[in-house]
Parts: C-alpha cells; sequence; structure tokens
C-alpha cells in the first residue's frame, strides 16, 4: 500500500510482510511511478479478502508474490492465445479474398 505521512511523504510498503521500499516518495504518483518501473519487485494485485469475501488491490513485494494465488498462473505468450490466432487467421483470411477479388478484377480489365 501506499501510505501517506504528515501530508509531506508517501512510503510504499508490502500488504502482506509488511516491509516498506526506501523512500520517502514526495507524490502518490511518484510511488506509483517507482512501482510501474520495477515490476520484478513489486506487484499490484486484486486480491479477495477472505474474511469479508470483498476484493481489493494489494501491493506485494517480490518475496511474497510466491506465497499468493496468482504466483501458480502460467503466463501465455500472446502468439499462443486462442483469440489472438482468430483474429490473425481472420486477417489472413480477409487479405486473401481480397487478393483474389484484386486478381478477378484485374483479368476482367485486362479481357476488356
Amino acid at each position: 500500500m501506499i501510505d501517506e505521512y504528515d501530508k509531506d511523504y508517501f512510503l510504499l510498503s508490502c500488504d502482506l510482510c509488511g516491509i516498506t521500499e526506501d523512500g520517502p516518495f514526495a507524490t502518490f504518483m511518484e510511488s506509483v511511478k517507482y512501482k510501474k518501473d520495477n515490476p520484478d519487485q513489486w506487484k499490484s494485485l486484486f486480491l479477495k479478502n477472505p474474511y469479508d469475501g470483498k476484493s481489493k488491490w494489494h501491493d506485494v513485494c517480490a518475496g511474497c508474490f510466491p506465497k499468493t494465488p496468482m504466483a501458480k498462473w502460467k503466463y501465455i505468450p500472446t502468439s499462443k492465445r486462442s483469440r489472438a490466432m482468430r483474429k490473425e487467421k481472420a486477417s489472413e483470411s480477409l487479405t486473401n479474398i481480397a487478393n483474389q477479388i484484386a486478381r478477378t478484377i484485374n483479368k476482367r480489365r485486362n479481357s476488356l
């Protein structure tokens, strides 16, 4: 979480273990930028609270990330995703259809 202290500075800390990143940060957005620039050290996860059943955002350090359910998810590259493959096939088929139409038009034009 990113906490504000004395309206002067912000600290980035892990919501699971409480470890705090070296700081402080002058603004909230500066701490968010730091988190985005260091994806190997910090993750933002939308996790469900087992006590009240509500989901909310958590800032998690690299040490706690393997303890979360999302650590077990496998990353599927874009080239392997079925939706991406369908779009590629659709664009290929559209290109083939367009090329066939162009060839037919050119044949008819040449025959005139």
